[in-house]
């Protein structure tokens, strides 16, 4: 039950297209018994409603979809009136609406929704019965993940996932060798080789409708207005080698493997190396420097110890901490020991392959103080997103300045200011003077056109094809708009893996694209860390002018302004909390970029 604008009349079931094409045919048939229901009441009331309109069925994270996927059937209701409502407002017609009507009609419907389940209680249970035991037809069987030390921590983020959401995996029974497949992270059909360790899930299993919506590589859409996303494959969220099988593959019980404690070694090594590729890596990263520990990063991959390790790979030397720390080793072997993460020591600061250990390549980290732009003006999901990144991802100490007092606010005691979604108005200026100084700016989303258009910074907005409108006719405008519309889809960003922002990647990324803004390339004035190219656009709808646009355009860019820098992040990589992979670029802004 929710509430939106004033002077909307009320809503409710039948959604509006697209359904997702898993939905059943009873769950299809339900949503219109009940608004049939509904419509008796409001009808007898003269109370004003709409239905089929906005309020699609497709992405899995609404409050209705996600029940409809796990076997039940769920509803949105929504009634004028939101926030600034109170307990009367006048609306645009000069009649009143008083809280008393709001509850009134939010009443009425929830009590219709019951009288119409129970006068449909035999079929609802037939139904959700029937759900759990009847199959989805679809192309592919099989989804195969492969598991490898170097992402165990994703893994285990990502069968986290499954197990919050009943989804049975298991090891498949028997090494099946090379299977033709669909490659999620190439966007082609591959030859996969399955080994015994690979994580397997299989259509065949109770929540196989739900299997089916979080691995479909691609969404079918019965009609491109829609409210929000059109793209959420899991394995591009985690960044996972996953590949899309058409036939049945046998699995076994998945068994978790016991993770031995690091133990500490009997002499304090010369360095501790850490791999670094997953959010866990950034949350350690933080605490290490919140204990005080000196902590630098490759720029170049180096070989040590007969191991290979990338750029980013985090080093702790016993030179930069001894004075510091009776054992520093100790604590980097406690808090690794929290998040399960392996160790290398080091007796030596010469390598085998790369720079040595005390090369000036081997960058300083330097401990950050991080301030977030809130408050009015600013939109409360995109500061959410980060605060929570902040509160519950990384566990790193973070400052909210809000805008109603931002102006009276001394910035040379911040390193970093996060600039979320939002109106900026007369403190853009302040915080471009911050950068000036030395200071870092992250833009992200909307926050990133306010400084593009800032006649001192150089990251310039692509100048759009213009649509003939003598073409369209009025009643198609809504429709026509889509043209330059992106509906939350995936897109992957080519990108210059030798910059630090980069780091934890190889040569790509995804995200999800919801800016419809365009960005020229920074080269020559700055560095395009991330691009968009011709196959960059892998699933969901996105309008046919904005696609041709997009190509070449950036996607990550980072501008360095008078002694400071300004890292523009057009599509933020921690939407909504749930982007996995984009926990590391973020980190990688936040403690690599400008060190």
């Amino acid at each position: 039950l929710h509430e939106m604008g004033v002077n909307s009349p009320y809503f409710f079931a039948p959604a509006a297209a697209p359904f997702h094409e898993t939905i059943t045919d009873w769950q299809r048939d339900f949503q219109h018994l009940a608004g049939n229901n509904h419509a008796r009441y409001f009808d007898a009331n003269g109370w004003l409603y709409y239905t089929d309109e906005i309020f699609d069925l497709l992405y899995p994270s609404y409050g209705d979809t996600w029940p409809i996927f796990n076997g039940a059937i769920g509803f949105t209701y929504e009634q004028g009136g939101s926030g600034r409502a109170g307990l009367s407002a006048t609306m645009e017609t000069g009649n009143n609406l008083g809280l008393k009507d709001r509850l009134e009609h939010h009443f009425a419907a929830s009590i219709s929704t019951i009288e119409t389940g129970y006068n449909n209680k035999a079929k609802l249970l037939e139904e959700f019965k029937k759900y759990f035991s009847e199959k989805v037809q679809d192309k592919y069987k099989t989804y195969v993940i492969k598991n490898t030390p170097k992402k165990s921590q994703t893994i285990a983020a990502f069968l986290k996932l499954l197990d919050n959401q009943s989804i049975q995996y298991g090891f498949p029974n028997d090494a099946t060798g090379s299977v033709l497949g669909f490659d999620y992270l190439n966007n082609k059909e591959k030859n996969c080789s399955i080994a015994d360790n690979d994580i397997i899930v299989r259509l065949d299993q109770p929540l196989s409708r739900f299997v089916k919506v979080l691995f479909e590589p691609k969404t079918m859409l019965e009609d491109s207005l829609t409210y929000d996303l059109t793209a959420w494959a899991i394995p591009y969220i985690y960044e996972l080698e996953t590949y899309a099988i058409e036939t049945d593959i046998p699995i076994k019980k998945y068994e978790v493997k016991e993770v031995l404690p690091t133990q500490l070694p009997t002499r304090v090594p010369y360095a501790v190396v850490l791999t670094y590729n997953d959010a866990t890596d950034v949350k350690i990263l933080g605490e290490l420097l919140q204990q005080n520990m000196v902590v630098r990063f490759a720029e170049h991959p180096f070989k040590a110890n007969d191991k290979t390790f990338d750029r980013g790979s985090l080093i702790i030397t016993k030179g930069d901490n001894q004075t510091k720390f009776v054992r520093y080793d100790e604590e980097i072997v406690q808090i690794a020991n929290r998040y399960s993460k392996s160790l290398t020591f080091l007796n030596t600061g010469m390598t085998q392959n790369g720079y040595d250990m005390g090369s000036g390549y081997q960058k300083y980290i330097k401990p950050v103080k991080v301030a977030l732009i809130g408050g009015k003006g600013i939109s409360p999901m995109a500061y959410g997103e980060v605060w929570y990144y902040f509160e519950q991802v990384i566990g790193y100490p973070i400052t909210t300045l809000k805008t109603d007092y931002l102006s009276s606010i001394n910035l040379s005691q911040y390193d970093v200011i996060i600039m979320p979604a939002g109106s900026y108005g007369s403190h853009t200026k302040k915080l471009t003077s911050f950068v000036q100084k030395g200071g870092k700016v992250i833009a992200l989303d909307g926050a990133v056109s306010t400084l593009a258009r800032q006649s001192s910074t150089n990251f310039e907005i692509r100048k759009s094809r213009k649509q003939d409108r003598n073409k369209i006719k009025y009643a198609e405008r809504e429709r026509a708009s889509t043209s330059r519309l992106v509906a939350g889809s995936i897109y992957k960003i080519h990108l210059d893996e030798t910059h630090p922002l980069s780091f934890g990647f190889q040569n790509s990324v995804h995200i999800m694209k919801r800016n419809s803004m365009v960005f020229e390339p920074l080269d020559g004035k700055g560095w395009t860390v991330g691009r968009f190219k011709k196959d960059s656009h892998i699933s969901g709808f996105v309008g046919i002018d904005l696609k041709k646009d997009l190509k070449n355009s950036a996607a990550l860019a980072v501008e360095n302004y008078g002694k400071g820098h300004i890292i523009y992040m057009p599509d933020s990589p921690i939407f909504r909390g749930f982007w996995h992979s984009g926990k590391v670029l973020f980190g990688n802004a936040l403690f690599f970029v400008g060190q």
